[in-house]
């Protein structure tokens, strides 16, 4: 059998694949409703659009696409409700530690590519314990 040869380095996605961050994006946008008087909304309902961001948030939690008047200040309410919870409910996958471990004892350098905003991106993995071991 040929022997595969080592990558030079290996990326990660962050969301859905190092870590599992839909239950505080869940949460910011359940805290909307409750913070309108609205009821809450099952966490099973906002998990499925959890990768769409504000976006799948907002049409879950209130029906709004883009297009509605209000969607810009919806948005931005949620964004700063999930910048204040980012690492409440949100952890690293099972085996994603040991895998990154056994990345790091054979020296391999490895990154995350993400298509979340720096303004989230940033302080998560500060705040991430297992981004921290590894990034440092």
């Amino acid at each position: 059998m040929p022997s595969i040869p080592t990558p030079a380095a290996i990326f990660f996605d962050l969301d859905g694949t190092l870590i599992d961050s839909a239950p505080d994006l869940a949460a910011a946008a359940d805290k909307l409703r409750t913070d309108r008087g609205m009821s809450s909304i099952a966490y099973e309902r906002y998990r499925p659009l959890a990768g769409a961001g504000a976006r799948g948030m907002l049409r879950i939690a209130f029906d709004m696409s883009p297009e509605h008047a209000d969607y810009e200040a919806f948005r931005e309410e949620f964004y700063v409700n999930y910048e204040q919870s980012l690492t409440e409910r949100t952890l690293a996958f099972a085996g994603v530690n040991e895998l990154l471990d056994a990345i790091k004892a054979k020296q391999m350098l490895w990154g995350i590519v993400t298509n979340k905003s720096k303004r989230f991106t940033n302080p998560l993995v500060e705040q991430m314990p297992l981004c921290m071991a590894q990034l440092r």
